[in-house]
């Protein structure tokens, strides 16, 4: 847990109504000023007595100067924007639609929801890439289910139809001299974040300040980070490991957080990992995508220029969100050897929305850890769960499994939450435990994720996963990472595959190829008539770019694979 708050003398009571009353707020709907000496986290408490120079610094490019925001301004700041709100109609319990920019401005705004006692409904914002109608569509199917009252309206939604009554971004310069900011209770909602999607429409998970609290110290007590460190990201704040690993987990210690915007990843990878030499960061968290990304752009690096690099400095990167790839880790590793870049600064781990994020995780140092799955399979270990945690492993018979064994991963206690967001069913079974769909094994006390079960692929008396048949296919050089789906689909093996414009003028030989690499590989026979060639992009993915795997194969089904796009875009989503 987080620092021990601090004891106050009881406040002078003063005239409140309805749910204001437990949030500190008065009978006019103003925060209540006198005595009020809490704060929305832990670590801001103090912000006022730290020296200067720590705090946030938001990129928009990895060569430029960054916008910067001293933690000492954060209480000010965010009190000012909590008064706007307020002025605004915004209350304790107000469910506000919030579209997480990675903006300062957004930022505090989200902050400041949480200090009045409002709900902000994290969600993706608009991106120009997507279909203005369907993610109107999205944004009125969650208003409409969590009933948002209003939406933050930020710049991205100007193009946008909103749902609910738009919530204007505070002026940038607002402020509250001196403010100190209120400690909410651990049963206190403070967000809502959302699941993946990746198999359904995405769930509403409600964050309380208790878990969260927990959770962050989880992530900070692991990688060992301290007031001194500076920590790197560029991932979505609508994602929860964007916005707890990433963000918040910076704002609970008090160190430099180095933030940008997905997208300047996306246009300068390279530029990244350069900054982060520059700037001397400790840490990140990413997902197996950036490493395979970051090798695809940068493996024509000489190790004249890596060694260019000082990236000695990393000693703890979270890889988590999506299986990782071996194989592109190490050489990823080997490549960014002479830059400093040690492979035991890697740490894979596990986690999810439900429990806030993190549940296991290999420390710094202890090295990447790989031992055959039940399967027969390459399996990464993701560490010992949290001591807060109780992991057990149940077969679909239900029995709870011994090391070694496969079944499906079930957790307990930690940060667990009750349950989804507006729903009476508690996330749990009577005994306590979450069925979370992962299936893995324990070995060694560590914990080793082998795929979804709604992916599981049974061959010869055998379970394998979709993941398996991916990783495998993209060692063919045809093929990018994350651009394959593998399922089962009466009994017979389904290959969906984007493959570049030379592969598909050949879809006898690109097919035949697949075969034999599978074959090869994991022993499994596809039949080639099974394997259906695609163009870069239409695989669908959720937000944070996980693939929809059933999505896909009911697109297939459907046919849409094969119709013409103006077609496809009218069709009903």
């Amino acid at each position: 847990m987080g620092p021990r708050a601090r004891r106050h003398p009881p406040r002078r009571p003063c005239r409140r109504r309805g749910d204001a009353a437990a949030h500190g707020v008065d009978a006019r709907g103003r925060l209540a000023r006198r005595g009020v000496r809490r704060v929305v986290l832990d670590a801001f408490a103090d912000a006022h007595r730290r020296p200067p120079g720590t705090g946030l610094h938001l990129c928009d490019t990895f060569d430029g100067t960054p916008r910067f925001v001293d933690h000492r301004e954060f209480p000010e700041r965010i009190a000012g924007h909590a008064d706007f709100f307020l002025d605004h109609g915004v209350r304790a319990g107000t469910r506000v639609l919030f579209p997480f920019e990675t903006t300062v401005d957004t930022i505090l705004a989200f902050l400041a929801l949480i200090e009045i006692g409002a709900v902000p409904l994290s969600v993706r914002p608009f991106a120009l890439s997507t279909p203005r109608k369907s993610y109107q569509d999205f944004l009125a199917r969650v208003a409409r289910e969590f009933r948002a009252e209003r939406v933050l309206r930020v710049p991205s939604l100007a193009p946008v139809d909103l749902p609910a009554p738009p919530l204007p971004l505070p002026p940038g310069d607002v402020r509250r001299p001196g403010a100190r900011l209120r400690h909410p209770h651990d049963q206190e909602l403070a967000f809502v974040q959302f699941s993946s999607g990746s198999t359904a429409f995405p769930k509403g998970i409600p964050v309380r300040h208790g878990p969260l609290r927990a959770n962050l110290a989880m992530i900070t007590r692991t990688d060992g980070r301290g007031r001194g460190d500076r920590v790197s990201s560029w991932l979505p704040l609508y994602h929860d490991m964007g916005l707890v690993g990433g963000m918040l987990s910076c704002f609970a210690v008090g160190c430099d957080l180095l933030l940008a915007d997905p997208a300047t990843f996306l246009f300068d990878a390279r530029g990244w990992w350069e900054h982060m030499a520059r700037e001397r960061v400790m840490g990140t968290v990413i997902p197996n995508f950036a490493i395979d990304y970051s090798l695809r752009l940068m493996a024509s690096m000489t190790p004249q220029e890596c060694a260019a690099l000082d990236l000695s400095g990393i000693r703890a990167v979270y890889l988590g969100s999506e299986p990782v790839n071996l194989e592109h880790l190490r050489a990823f590793s080997a490549l960014m050897a002479p830059a400093g870049l040690r492979e035991d600064a890697f740490m894979p781990c596990y986690g999810m929305a439900e429990a806030v994020l993190l549940v296991s995780a290999r420390p710094p140092g202890a090295g990447i850890r790989t031992v055959a799955s039940p399967a027969g399979v390459t399996a990464l270990s993701v560490g010992r769960p949290m001591p807060e945690f109780t992991v057990r492993i149940r077969d679909e018979r239900g029995q709870v499994r011994g090391e070694g064994e496969l079944g499906e991963i079930e957790i307990a206690g930690g940060s667990l939450a009750a349950g989804y967001f507006d729903r009476e069913a508690p996330l749990a079974a009577p005994d306590g435990f979450y069925a979370t769909g992962d299936i893995g094994f324990v070995d060694g006390g560590e914990l080793f994720v082998t795929g979804r079960d709604s992916d599981r692929i049974k061959v010869n008396g055998q379970s394998l996963f979709a993941v398996d048949f991916e990783q495998t296919l993209e060692r063919l050089p045809f093929v990018r990472s994350g651009r394959s789906v593998v399922a089962q689909r009466d009994g017979r093996v389904l290959v969906l595959l984007e493959a570049d414009r030379t592969a598909r003028q050949d879809p006898d030989g690109t097919a035949e190829r697949v075969v034999a690499q599978v074959v090869r590989t994991l022993g499994v026979a596809v039949a080639p008539e099974d394997v259906h060639l695609l163009r870069a992009g239409q695989l669908p993915r959720t937000s944070s770019g996980k693939l929809r795997r059933r999505d896909a194969v009911q697109a297939h089904l459907r046919g849409e694979f094969t119709r013409p796009a103006a077609e496809r875009r009218q069709s009903p989503a």
